[in-house]
């Protein structure tokens, strides 16, 4: 008899993959001992080893008629071998395959492999049905096949694999475990004569190992040296004068060479060398706008400090050191809009920090991280729409803030976090309605800035936060109804703003918060009535985004700042009747949306206030069906419960019901959008 094209074919339901994978690498790889090579076999001669085995229904997928080629596998494989579980009991490729080959080759070259079940009957369900011998009518219709088992506490992986080989052999299986047996035997005997004889040139070669590894020690200690060295020196002088870009080809190699290196196998030193140059590359990319390329070395950089940390675990630096990984693992993830990353990385670093104030409650510089941890946490929250959950969180983060000002009174770095809790913190206000609570806490952010600057008048940061923190109590007078001291507050801001961007004209940060603040004043001008000089107000924001957006985050939010100043003007064709106008530009913005947000979220306003706007102008148009239902998807979406508590969706919810109310009485002449009070989206806290 010639050797079979297979000498066995694997039937397995997908479930069972895994099994299947090894039992065709423990099979192919065993080797028939020496003495039954060439023996009978029911299947011809016995080869030196049982290879190849028939797997993969992957290779068939390209094929015209896939149950010809299975057949045809089927017939040329000598053995069938079935993976038994209560999924391949269920499985109809598998109990099809099974009784192909019976009717091929009879059930005498069928073996099984128990990978799942239980005793009794739940180890026969086991079994897929053309494996439980018994025909129509009840009878036997062939003997039990071979059943190695897998499960815990029978066979085990040595056992089943011997099985298995001993019944495509046709031996017994205590013939196989002898014959296994003295093979070990032999093979451990060869390997203590080697030994002996190898220990004689160990000890020589010993000494020129230990010189080796110091010498090859000693050159990565210098490698990475170089690259930290090179890292640091190059970023310090080539970032101020904005040519990063030269740094490219310096991140990319060493990336490859920290990429091809085992964390396990370094030493601590290498380790936390390696950590530090791969948290420089991931913050020079992120500066760079590669997220991606920033991202990898972060990850990198924390599983190097996860290594630190699993060597040493109660050890306070090795936690702080892996804490800021992770922290940029989930800053990059925010930025490019991944908020489940985020969440967990965030959490993380909140879990971290926790863990060092425990370990010692009166180091201020680790009670720091939890109020950045809880800070970044709620601002993810707060960022999707999730008011309730930020407003928790970043409670705990002012708390830190506070008692840490108490404690250090003259430290800036705490005073400058204290305003930003603030500004967090006044912003979840305000998307609960509170808008009191939110201006008192604005008012406070704004008096520690004055505070600061009264010291030092350079702290661009400080600058910054000012005209920020004005901004939003412009804009919370807005929201309260005070259209003419939102008004007055916006141009004392943009005033401010744009003396500022004069100064820094590259200032990406800037730039944008005069965006907003423009299409927050054209809005509130609007509402006045002042429609030339909200067009004015529009035009400088647009102005400012011809400009290329910046990369990430910054770049959603550019993007969503050129829908706002799209519904700006939509908003102003109306009130100067050129509805048609006026439609197609809030049915664009709409059709640059996601189709659905939740929460207190930039997007769903700017939605819903895209189909609001379209209603107006439907309803101008005479097509009042499509007004109404125009109006009725933002009633609908806005319905809760619970109500929108956010001013500017709860805004749009009354005026959406106000539109329905009156379209259904039948008095509603087309709405006049200028006399609508519009609400100004939010910025950075």
């Amino acid at each position: 008899m010639s050797a079979p094209r297979y000498w066995a074919f694997i039937s397995y339901s997908s479930h069972d993959a895994r099994v299947a994978r090894w039992l065709q690498r423990a099979i192919e790889t065993w080797p028939v001992p020496r003495r039954l090579v060439g023996a009978p076999t029911p299947a011809g001669p016995a080869p030196r080893r049982f290879s190849p085995l028939f797997r993969d229904r992957s290779e068939l997928a390209a094929e015209a008629d896939l149950a010809t080629r299975l057949t045809a596998a089927l017939e040329a494989s000598a053995y069938l071998i079935v993976v038994c579980s209560p999924q391949a009991a269920a499985s109809r490729w598998v109990d099809e395959e099974i009784r192909q080959f019976r009717d091929l080759h009879g059930p005498g070259r069928i073996l099984a492999v128990i990978a799942e079940g239980g005793e009794g009957p739940a180890r026969e369900a086991a079994f897929p049905p053309a494996l439980r011998y018994r025909d129509e009518a009840g009878g036997r219709i062939g003997a039990e096949p071979i059943a190695a088992d897998l499960r815990p506490g029978k066979d085990g992986r040595r056992l089943a694999r011997l099985k298995l080989v001993a019944g495509m052999l046709g031996v017994g299986l205590d013939e196989i475990i002898h014959r296994e047996a003295q093979r070990r035997a032999g093979r451990l005997t060869a390997i203590a004569i080697a030994a002996s004889v190898g220990a004689t040139a160990m000890a020589g070669l010993a000494a020129l190992a230990i010189v080796s590894r110091n010498e090859a020690r000693l050159q990565r200690d210098q490698a990475e040296g170089l690259i930290e060295t090179m890292l640091t020196d190059l970023r310090g002088r080539l970032e101020p004068v904005g040519r990063l870009d030269l740094m490219d080809g310096v991140g990319a190699k060493a990336l490859a060479y920290y990429a091809a290196q085992d964390p396990a196998s370094l030493d601590a030193a290498s380790l936390e060398r390696r950590a530090r140059a791969l948290q420089l590359m991931g913050q020079i990319n992120l500066n760079r706008g590669h997220p991606d390329l920033a991202l990898a070395a972060f990850r990198q950089a924390a599983a190097t400090t996860g290594e630190l940390l699993a060597r040493k675990p109660g050890d306070g630096e090795r936690i702080f050191a892996h804490a800021q990984s992770v922290y940029w693992v989930g800053e990059v993830a925010y930025e490019t809009g991944d908020s489940a990353a985020a969440e967990r990385g965030f959490a993380t670093y909140l879990a971290l920090a926790e863990s060092l104030t425990r370990l010692d409650p009166g180091r201020d510089d680790w009670r720091m991280e939890v109020g950045y941890a809880t800070y970044d946490l709620g601002a993810l929250y707060l960022a999707e729409g999730r008011t309730s959950a930020a407003a928790a969180t970043l409670t705990r983060s002012l708390q830190v803030w506070q008692d840490l000002r108490g404690r250090r009174p003259a430290d800036t770095d705490v005073a400058a976090n204290l305003a930003e809790a603030l500004a967090w913190q006044s912003e979840a206000f305000e998307q609960q309605g509170r808008l009191a609570e939110a201006r008192a806490q604005r008012l406070a952010e704004l008096a520690l800035y004055r505070g600061l600057l009264a010291k030092n008048a350079n702290l661009a940061d400080a600058r910054f936060g000012v005209i920020v923190a004005e901004r939003a109590l412009a804009r919370q007078a807005f929201f309260g109804g005070d259209s003419a001291r939102a008004v007055a507050g916006y141009r004392d801001v943009v005033a401010k703003a744009e003396a500022q961007l004069k100064l820094e004209p590259d200032n990406v940060r800037l730039s944008g918060e005069v965006v907003v603040t423009q299409l927050e004043l054209g809005e509130a001008l609007l509402a006045e009535g002042l429609t030339a000089a909200a067009e004015a107000a529009r035009l400088r924001a647009l102005q400012l985004l011809a400009a290329a957006p910046p990369r990430g985050q910054d770049a959603r939010e550019w993007r969503q700042h050129r829908a706002r100043a799209h519904l700006l003007q939509a908003a102003i064709l109306a009130t100067r009747k050129d509805a048609p106008a006026a439609l197609r530009l809030d049915q664009a913005v709409l059709g640059q949306l996601p189709a659905k947000s939740t929460g207190a979220t930039d997007t769903r306003w700017l939605a819903d206030r895209a189909r609001f706007q379209a209603g107006d102008a439907l309803a101008m148009l005479g097509r009042r069906g499509e007004a109404r239902v125009a109006w009725s998807a933002v009633e609908a979406d806005l319905a809760g419960p619970p109500a929108p508590t956010w001013p500017r969706l709860a805004a749009l919810r009354t005026s959406a019901r106000r539109r329905l109310a009156a379209s259904s009485s039948g008095s509603g002449k087309a709405p006049s959008p200028g006399s609508r009070r519009s609400s100004p989206a939010r910025g950075r806290p």
